[in-house]
């Protein structure tokens, strides 16, 4: 009887409650077949409410939290690691990698940096925090502190020490480095020596890696209820000024829906000449999630859907987890320093906010997108402008609900600035994207050609690639794969028949792989995401 008197009756009815909820979401998601993203949606509905049944008391869901932010927390190093050289040894070329990198860099960059503008333009006029009493949590603080260094450290910790400390710390600016610097070198020394072993291990660990995210994301509906339920307790427990706490809440998703909507539809339309309705059904899969880091090889997979160029897709999204990421590092930021400078009442100048937008932007340099990343670079913006890092404490279970919203924007910008270089660079295949216009979403195999000289049906992004590119040789031969096709060595010629279901198309240097209209046309992994550049053979319909 000692022993049963030790359980809290609240706990377990919680406990309870939640196994509920998730038995719920496995049925409307096998059963009914309910889309993902309206399921985490709905999750984070059942999160709330499960919370407000229990009036906060729901601590004791903390453990399944942690767990969740533990799993994805633990594959961020390998998973940028593998993905960083598994992109540039894709790509080949470092011409080539030059213009793919300056231009993803620089345009994941700018989104961040609108999203800086556009939240301060809003939040400046709008008082938001003014006359509210912040609670000082010294304790919190003194955690949150921790996670912050001087300027002069920060810029040390940029440059890789120990690469086994890089990984087991999660230093992601450090593995970033190591991992450009090791495919460089592997690209140069291709020139002279065969690589394909060193190039085909980091293909087929970051295939493993993939999957093990997969995994981790399906779970993502479960967690969703679990972390929305222990936010809104938190929030309705600590905050004194729960008006003002929500109209910070209102505001994070407003702002972060419209920048990763609005300022991105903007971007597809007028520069990357990409419908944004149809770009946004196809990557919206991969929008609703916690983490920018869990979402990336369903981001990449999606965007094959639309047309963009795999050497961009598996280039510009890794990167796209590290730097912009403009809703955890610049509407969440610059929202909770506003916010703070108001409610201490400090009379900020122009320059000021001029300054505080600057290290905004630079504090989104190495950012890893995993849960909870939005206070930590939060912190770091207040350590720099040295505004009291304690009052950022009542704002961390805001954080946390803004979660989505803000993981919503980062991966909006890293999809949206992949499309954009894909544009720029000639990686853009219409053909594919008029499918996907036309809601049909094709991704097609492609022909590469084995070593032997046997021709293998693997899935190769863009459908229209120029010859030479990675996967079809210069000079592109075919063996015989299906009776009725010609010897091997065989120059290709328009409309000449590959497999069952496809044929070639030889087009101004373009191979062009056109499908039947009765073919699959489920999206497949492409390249980097899933599947290698060399795959094994396929089996003909």
């Amino acid at each position: 009887m000692g022993a049963l008197s030790n359980i809290d009756p609240t706990a377990v009815a919680v406990w309870a409650s939640t196994v509920v909820l998730f038995a719920l979401i496995a049925v409307l998601r096998a059963v009914f077949k309910l889309n993902f993203s309206l399921l985490t949606v709905l999750a984070l509905g059942l999160g709330i409410a499960l919370s407000l049944v229990f009036d906060g008391q729901v601590d004791s869901l903390n453990l399944l939290g942690n767990i969740y932010i533990n799993l994805i927390t633990a594959l961020v190093a390998p998973l940028i690691f593998v993905s960083i050289i598994s992109s540039i040894t894709y790509v080949g070329s470092l011409k080539k990698l030059r213009s793919i990198g300056l231009r993803s860099v620089g345009w994941l960059l700018l989104t961040n940096l609108i999203a800086i503008v556009m939240t301060l333009g809003v939040a400046i006029p709008l008082h938001i925090g003014s006359g509210v009493k912040l609670v000082d949590d010294e304790s919190t603080a003194g955690f949150l502190t921790s996670q912050t260094a001087p300027l002069d450290q920060v810029i040390l910790n940029f440059f890789p020490k120990n690469i086994v400390g890089d990984l087991s710390g999660n230093r992601v600016v450090p593995i970033i480095i190591t991992a450009t610097v090791l495919a460089i070198a592997i690209v140069s020394v291709g020139r002279q020596k065969d690589v394909s072993i060193v190039k085909r291990f980091f293909e087929q660990t970051k295939d493993v890696i993939y999957k093990a995210v997969g995994y981790v994301v399906e779970l993502t509906p479960y967690a969703v209820v679990v972390l929305g339920a222990t936010s809104t307790a938190a929030t309705t427990s600590k905050a004194d000024a729960l008006l003002a706490l929500l109209s910070i809440l209102v505001l994070g998703f407003v702002l972060n829906i419209i920048q990763a909507f609005v300022v991105n539809g903007l971007l597809l339309k007028f520069v990357a000449h990409v419908p944004p309705l149809t770009f946004f059904k196809a990557v919206l899969p991969a929008q609703t999630t916690q983490s920018s880091v869990a979402t990336l090889p369903l981001s990449i997979r999606q965007l094959g859907t639309v047309g963009v160029g795999a050497d961009v897709a598996n280039f510009t999204t890794p990167i796209g987890t590290t730097i912009g990421m403009p809703g955890c590092a610049g509407v969440w930021p610059m929202l909770s320093a506003v916010f703070t400078i108001n409610a201490l009442g400090l009379g900020y100048s122009p320059v000021s906010y001029v300054a505080l937008a600057v290290i905004g932007l630079l504090s989104s340099i190495g950012t890893a997108g995993v849960p909870g990343t939005a206070i930590v670079t939060a912190t770091t913006v207040f350590t720099a402008v040295g505004l009291p890092v304690q009052l950022l404490v009542p704002l961390v279970p805001v954080s946390n609900i803004v979660g989505m919203p803000s993981t919503m924007a980062n991966v909006s910008a890293a999809v949206t600035c992949a499309a954009i270089v894909s544009r720029q660079t000639g990686e853009f295949d219409e053909g594919v994207l008029d499918s996907a216009r036309a809601g049909r979403h094709r991704h097609r195999a492609g022909v590469v050609v084995s070593p032997a000289g046997g021709a293998v049906a693997a899935p190769v992004v863009p459908v229209a690639a120029p010859l030479g590119a990675v996967g079809v040789a210069a000079s592109v031969v075919a063996s015989p794969v299906a009776a009725g096709v010609g010897a091997a060595h065989k120059p290709v010629q328009p409309g000449f028949a590959v497999t069952p279901g496809l044929s070639l198309t030889l087009h101004q240097s373009t191979l062009r792989v056109q499908a039947d209209d009765d073919a699959d046309d489920a999206p497949v992994p492409v390249g980097a995401c899933g599947i290698s550049a060399h795959a094994a053979t396929a089996k003909a319909a």
